[in-house]
């Protein structure tokens, strides 16, 4: 029995690898272990890792410093609006790299967006909805329904003057300041002093980089329980995100003219 284990190590030392006839197959004798020596050199093999930068110029030279003759592909995540490059998506001699070098280009969202994204569709007492009219006077222009601009000391007293109603009703409608709670008793919200207004608008770019735009806020009032409640809602939310992403899209274009780009995201 040993002889014979003997004779079959041997053998298997004598031949540890027999090539196959079906493609780049291989048969290796599972007593050998690959091991990588790469840590132990001076250098990589090949290049590989991950840039994120959110400026535009970076994100350019580093992706025509680390293209092989083929233009990289660009991925633009339209969730995100940040922008992909894989560096090593082409390989000579191959049908695709490992696609593990890659450069992406993530754009910061501005401080108004940010304090957008975190109110909307919040209820903000009186006394706090007054004090955010305060510190952002100077970026908010407040309209009526018809885009009258009105002035913000006034839509401030508005504001901070506010009562509430509560009366006995057959009427159903729903707008920006009132809302049935049944058919008999309506409670209605309403400004004593000064003019309330019903929109927002801020000229502002959502992330470094783009554009400036036109953001237009919706002011809800809710008097339900008995003190008003104030919330803005991004007027036509889902329409401006995809308008930043197309304006995002394009100027990756522009930076990388020769780079195929796409809206979409790749996983290897």
């Amino acid at each position: 029995m040993e002889r014979t284990t003997e004779a079959q190590a041997i053998a298997e030392l004598a031949n540890p690898v027999k090539g196959l006839i079906r493609g780049e197959l291989a048969a290796v004798n599972n007593e050998y272990k690959v091991v990588d020596l790469e840590r132990f050199q001076d250098g990589r093999n090949r290049a590989r890792g991950v840039l994120n930068t959110p400026s535009f110029e970076d994100f350019k030279t580093y992706v025509l410093a680390g293209t092989t003759p083929d233009p990289a592909p660009v991925f633009v995540d339209h969730k995100n609006v940040s922008a992909t490059a894989l560096l090593n998506y082409f390989q000579p001699d191959f049908a695709q790299g490992h696609c593990d070098h890659t450069a992406v280009l993530k754009l910061e969202p501005t401080v108004v967006w940010n304090k957008l994204n975190q109110l909307k569709d919040t209820k903000l007492s009186q006394k706090r909805f007054a004090i955010f009219l305060e510190d952002w006077a100077g970026v908010l222009v407040a309209t009526t329904d018809s885009g009258e601009i009105i002035n913000t000391g006034e839509a401030l007293n508005a504001v901070r003057n506010m009562k509430v109603d509560a009366s006995a009703s057959k009427d159903s409608q729903v707008n920006n300041m009132s809302e049935s709670r049944s058919k008999l008793e309506r409670v209605e919200a309403s400004a004593t002093v000064g003019k309330l207004p019903s929109y927002f608008e801020i000229q502002d770019t959502a992330y470094v980089g783009l554009e400036e735009k036109t953001i237009k806020l919706r002011l809800v009032v809710n008097g339900s329980g008995g003190e008003p409640e104030f919330a803005l809602q991004i007027v036509k939310e889902e329409l401006l995100c995809n308008e930043i992403i197309q304006e995002f899209k394009e100027k990756v274009i522009e930076l990388l003219p020769e780079n195929p780009v796409r809206i979409g995201t790749f996983a290897a």
